[in-house]
C-alpha cells in the first residue's frame, strides 16, 4: 500500500476517523497503524481533514427558532392525509433501498468533498446571517410603524401632546441617583403610557436584534414602567424639556433603537471612551445604523446618529456637556433619544 493520494486506502480507517469501530476493532486497527507506516501516513492525512472540517465554526442559530417552528407547526393545523404509493413507485423505491451505498476510495475524493462543504459553509453561512439582520432589521421597522400609530392616535386623544408621565425638575432625574430629595423617573416610563392604556402592545417595544423580552400582558395594567430595562429596546425623546407635540415639525425623531452613549439613562462617554457620538451607531443591530421613526409616523433606516432635523445628533442634548439627569431639550428641533 503506498501513501500517494490517489491509492486505495483502507475503509477502515474512515470507520475509525468517524467512530464506527468497536473497541476491539479501534485497538487491532491502531497497532495495525503504528506497524504501518503507509498506514500511519494515510491515518495522519484523514485526521488533518477531519480537523479542517471541524474547524468550521457552527453557525448560531435564531433566538427562539425551536419555539417559532413549533407555532408554525401548531397553527398549520393537522397532518395531510398520507396517499399510499403505486406498487410502480414502491418497487422503484426498494431498487434504491438494495443500491449499495458509494464509498469514497481515495484521498483525493474525500478532499474534494470536504473542500465543498468547507466552500458551502463558507459562502452560506455569512449570506444567512446577513439574510436574518435583514429581517430583523425589518421586524423592527414593523415594531415602529405601530408605536408610530399609536403614539398618533394617543396625541389626537390628548390634544396633539406625545405621551407624557409627568415631569418636576426639581425633584425627578432621569439618571439614575441616590442624591437625598430626587426621585428616578426613567424616560421610558414616559412612552410606557403607550401600552398601559392600551394604544400599543407591549410586544412592539421589544426589537428582535436585541436579548429583549416583552412584558407580561397581564401585567401591564398593573404598573406606571415597564417591569426591567430588557422590556424595551427602544429609546424615546427626552421630555424632561421642551415636549414635542403633533403640531411640531413632523421630521423630528422622537422614537429609535436604543441610544448606545447612555445605559438606562447612564451616562457612558468617559467609561468607554466615546469621545465622538457623531459616529456612534445604536448596538441594537451590530453598529451597522438604527431604526428612527419622526412625529409624521415615518421609519426609516440611517448609519449615521446625525439623524435628526439638520442633522441634529439624535444622541445628545445641544450644546449639553455633562448630563446630571435633569437637563432637557430647549428647542423644538433638537432630538434626544434616551431609554
Amino acid at each position: 500500500m503506498t501513501s500517494s493520494p490517489d491509492s486505495e486506502f483502507d475503509p477502515k480507517l474512515l470507520d475509525l476517523h468517524l467512530g464506527r469501530l468497536s473497541g476491539p476493532e479501534r485497538a487491532a486497527l491502531e497497532q495495525r497503524i503504528k506497524n504501518d507506516p503507509a498506514l500511519a501516513s494515510q491515518n495522519e492525512a484523514l485526521a488533518a481533514m477531519f480537523a479542517a472540517l471541524n474547524s468550521v465554526p457552527e453557525p448560531e442559530l435564531p433566538q427562539g427558532l425551536t419555539e417559532r417552528i413549533s407555532a408554525r407547526v401548531a397553527a398549520a393545523g393537522p397532518p395531510p392525509r398520507v396517499v399510499r404509493p403505486a406498487r410502480k413507485t414502491t418497487a422503484q423505491l426498494a431498487e434504491l433501498e438494495d443500491a449499495p451505498l458509494i464509498r469514497m476510495r481515495s484521498f483525493r475524493e474525500i478532499a474534494a468533498v470536504a473542500a465543498m462543504v468547507v466552500l458551502a459553509v463558507g459562502l452560506g453561512v455569512p449570506s444567512m446571517l446577513h439574510m436574518r439582520e435583514r429581517g430583523q432589521r425589518i421586524a423592527c421597522s414593523q415594531n415602529l410603524a405601530n408605536i408610530g400609530r399609536g403614539m398618533q392616535a394617543y396625541a389626537l386623544a390628548n390634544n396633539s401632546s406625545l405621551p407624557f408621565a409627568g415631569w418636576n425638575g426639581n425633584i425627578n432625574s432621569w439618571r439614575p441617583t441616590d442624591e437625598p430629595g430626587l426621585r428616578v423617573l426613567p424616560n421610558r416610563r414616559h412612552a410606557y403610557a403607550l401600552s398601559r392604556y392600551g394604544y400599543v402592545p407591549v410586544r412592539f417595544f421589544v426589537c428582535p436584534s436585541t436579548g429583549g423580552l416583552p412584558m407580561p400582558e397581564d401585567q401591564v395594567r398593573k404598573h406606571n414602567d415597564f417591569l426591567e430595562s430588557r422590556n424595551v429596546s427602544y429609546a424615546y425623546q427626552n421630555m424632561a424639556g421642551m415636549r414635542p407635540s403633533l403640531r411640531d415639525n413632523p421630521d423630528l425623531p422622537v422614537f429609535g433603537d436604543d441610544n448606545p452613549l447612555f445605559d438606562n439613562g447612564w451616562p457612558l462617554f468617559g467609561s468607554l471612551g466615546l469621545s465622538d457620538p457623531a459616529n456612534a451607531n445604536s448596538r441594537a443591530h451590530g453598529g451597522a445604523g438604527q431604526n428612527i421613526l419622526t412625529i409624521r409616523g415615518n421609519v426609516r433606516w440611517t448609519t449615521t446618529p446625525n439623524a435628526g432635523i439638520n442633522n441634529d445628533n439624535i444622541w445628545t442634548l445641544d450644546g449639553v456637556d455633562k448630563y446630571t439627569g435633569r437637563e432637557g431639550p430647549q428647542s423644538s428641533t433638537d432630538s434626544h433619544l434616551l431609554k
